[in-house]
């Protein structure tokens, strides 16, 4: 069986949500567990004045990342700030991001989300369904892509004692929803 490291080994990743709670995290650890990842794309957008990568070297100067700092200081060199956003047709990528991406990522780990419990429904839906759709066309252009990872809240399916890892039906058949919006 191949360890973690070594699957990850000379892979490049997707990352949505960075900028997130749960994406730094998982920044961070993939980074320093796996020392050998190829690169990290990173889907962020301008927010506040400041442009992806400024957010991104916000993210990477936290103290988050100081163990990987100190055991991998050349760690940014993997990381790739792509312009994106999520609720925008097509992700708003360039058309040159877009290849990039199409013809070399390997893993996608999807954890852009909103998890406000009061957010406005279309705004909710925009991001958490729509969006998601997007990544997913996307991800089918891809020529390398071995797994798709989505990450969701515990309040999906909170009203099951014991989740399976399995596609559950919707209770809302999500095209509805949309249009409804």
């Amino acid at each position: 069986m191949v360890s973690i490291p070594e699957y990850y080994e000379g892979k490049n990743i997707l990352l949505t949500g960075a900028t997130g709670f749960l994406g730094k995290v998982l920044l961070e650890k993939l980074l320093r567990s796996c020392p050998r990842v190829n690169s990290v794309y990173v889907l962020v957008r301008q927010k506040a004045g400041q442009t992806p990568q400024e957010r991104v070297e916000e993210i990477l100067s936290s103290k988050l990342f100081d163990r990987l700092r100190d055991e991998n200081p050349d760690f940014r060199e993997k990381i790739i700030a792509i312009n994106s956003e999520l609720t925008q047709p097509k992700l708003a990528l360039s058309e040159e991001d877009k290849e990039i991406i199409i013809d070399s990522t390997n893993v996608i780990f999807h954890c852009a989300a909103t998890v406000r419990f009061n957010e406005n429904l279309r705004d909710a839906v925009q991001l958490n369904v729509i969006a998601t759709r997007q990544l997913i066309l996307l991800a089918q252009q891809m020529k390398n892509l071995e797994v798709f990872m989505h990450v969701s809240t515990a309040y999906a399916y909170c009203n099951r004692k014991h989740i399976d890892e399995v596609v559950y039906p919707p209770p809302v058949d999500p095209k509805k929803l949309i249009d409804s919006l």
